[in-house]
């Protein structure tokens, strides 16, 4: 029965391959261990496709986390939805509740996207409103203009986020090549979203060359931009030259007092640079 509490074992249950989430191996481990020591807190999401089969909706990690305790049954809620397109919207709905760094947030928008359009085929393009399958869809409608919202909107509605906000998500995870989102995970850079939407707007080939650039342990170049001037025949923007350069134009453009405050404040740095020169 649909939201019934049950125990079903391991062995019925097909996790999937093509998740929105990737199985992070040591957090379903920490998992483990919390689930041995406190039990589970939260029960996973499955779906019945019968012959006593069912689909992991959600809870991946939990369910990884009790393979790996060798328990034979887990507990479990049924799913309501018929279908995997819906069930999929239910997967990464619960995974964008939960805090998650940006190339997760853009790849989850972009899977939420295409599962949503599929299951609504008629807000896409306007569609027939005569129609009774464009009727019998569940759209959501503004209240103004009884337009249908589309997945934009939609999703800002419902996440509280702005429209623009999703539809950038959206086209950085479409923008990046695969092999840069495989590169990109587990990077400080899979955090910044500014840098995922520099990375996107380039070729897959430059996508490449620019993270080559930035994972490069002997690279200055630590972003985007850094990365693109270094292979532009430049220097990053984190080079000593560079620095220099900035900090040789403000202290030209301050007046003496301000200078003079400036020495002031760093002199026993001054003093020792100096020195190092052979000035004093």
């Amino acid at each position: 029965m649909t939201g019934s509490l049950l125990q079903i074992p391991l062995d019925r249950i097909d996790a999937g391959s093509d998740r929105a989430r990737d199985l992070d191996h040591g957090h379903a481990r920490a998992l483990a261990d919390s689930i041995e020591m406190q039990g589970l807190l939260y029960p996973v999401l499955v779906r019945d496709i019968g012959n006593d089969t069912f689909v992991l909706v959600d809870g991946l990690h939990r369910f990884e986390g009790f393979r790996l305790l060798g328990r034979a049954e887990i507990p479990a809620v049924l799913s309501d939805k018929a279908t995997d397109d819906e069930a999929m919207l239910d997967q990464v709905m619960a995974n964008l509740a939960r805090r998650m760094v940006a190339l997760d947030f853009c790849r989850h928008l972009f899977m939420l996207k295409e599962a949503w359009m599929r299951l609504h085929p008629g807000a896409s393009a306007g569609g027939d409103r005569r129609s009774a399958g464009f009727k019998s869809q569940s759209l959501a409608f503004d209240p103004e203009t009884r337009e249908p919202i589309g997945f934009d909107g939609a999703m800002a509605e419902k996440f509280g986020l702005g429209r623009s906000t999703v539809k950038e998500a959206v086209a950085i995870w479409a923008g990046l090549s695969n092999a840069t989102r495989q590169t990109l995970h587990g990077t400080p850079l899979a955090a910044k979203k500014t840098e995922l939407k520099a990375l996107s707007e380039l070729s897959p080939v430059r996508q490449a060359k620019v993270l080559d650039q930035i994972l490069d342990p002997d690279s200055e170049a630590s972003n985007v931009a850094g990365a693109l001037e270094a292979l532009a025949g430049g220097v990053s923007e984190v080079s000593t030259e560079k620095r220099f350069k900035a900090v040789r134009e403000a202290f030209g453009k301050l007046p003496d007092a301000a200078l003079d405050m400036v020495v002031s404040a760093e002199a026993d740095r001054v003093i020792a640079s100096l020195k190092r020169l052979g000035h004093i």
